[in-house]
């Protein structure tokens, strides 16, 4: 989990991000709005928002707008630092959506507390192994053999949304959503369960789908959890078996003078 401090003054960057660190957060600091919706683009780990709103280009309100009007970032929480006080400025805060309204110069104590009050909400992107043993009576191997099975469905869903529209269609991709439904509740893949329970739709066949318009929400948390689940195995992993299927055997290279051992073959 990261959190995404937006602060053109880097003496209140410094100070937020110190603040954090304590109590083991990680940080992205930008300066700009612009900065911070390029970091929400390429990094789905980021959690929650602390800007300021007095910032050049784009200030704090406009970066909260945009960020809300994405349906993949519309849930991140955004907490305003500022020396704004005014009741009309704090109204245009609340009302777009900003989660938390604090004053500077910031105390905190009360920066750690609108944190923390902010992030208990999150579900999990990946529960403990050992809170998913005892739930459904696992052993570790066991959960070991899920675990992989369960984040190859998410490369192969994830994989299939990144092609665009002939991902998204078909039956292929609800059955692929239905048992990363089932699969999510069962190894703790909070997030995502929450997600797909919340946007998706059954099918009377026992298939899910979901509205285009909610596809970067999924894309969002299939990345989100690709980063926590295991890497696929590296080919010196897989078997001689497999080996054999992923690349084909080159022929022995003729010497001078001598007929290939497919030489005859285009005669016959």
């Amino acid at each position: 989990m990261s959190i995404l401090v937006v602060e053109d003054n880097p003496v209140s960057a410094k100070i937020i991000e110190f603040n954090l660190a304590k109590k083991g957060h990680e940080t992205k600091v930008v300066q700009s709005g612009k900065e911070a919706l390029e970091c929400l683009e390429s990094m789905p780990e980021i959690q929650l928002v602390i800007t300021d709103i007095m910032m050049p280009e784009m200030d704090g309100l406009e970066l909260l707008a945009k960020i809300k009007e994405r349906p993949e970032w519309m849930d991140i929480p955004v907490i305003m630092c500022t020396f704004l006080a005014d009741m009309e400025t704090v109204r245009k805060a609340i009302e777009a959506g900003c989660r938390h309204y604090i004053l500077k110069p910031i105390k905190a104590s009360q920066l750690l507390e609108k944190v923390e009050e902010a992030l208990v909400q999150e579900k999990p992107v990946l529960k403990a192994k050992n809170e998913v043993i005892s739930r459904i009576g696992l052993d570790s191997r066991s959960y070991k053999d899920i675990l992989e099975s369960f984040a190859a469905q998410v490369r192969e869903a994830l994989s299939m949304l990144e092609k665009g529209a002939e991902g998204k269609s078909g039956p292929e991709i609800s059955l692929i959503l239905s048992n990363l439904s089932e699969g999510a509740a069962l190894i703790g893949a909070e997030r995502l369960k929450a997600m797909l329970d919340k946007h998706g739709q059954r099918a009377p066949d026992g298939t899910m789908k979901i509205l285009d318009s909610e596809y970067p929400l999924l894309l969002r948390e299939l990345k989100l959890l690709t980063a926590a689940l295991p890497a696929p195995p590296p080919l010196d992993d897989i078997g001689p078996s497999e080996k054999e299927g992923k690349k084909k055997e080159t022929p022995p290279e003729a010497t001078e003078g001598e007929p290939s051992p497919d030489a005859g073959d285009e005669k016959r």
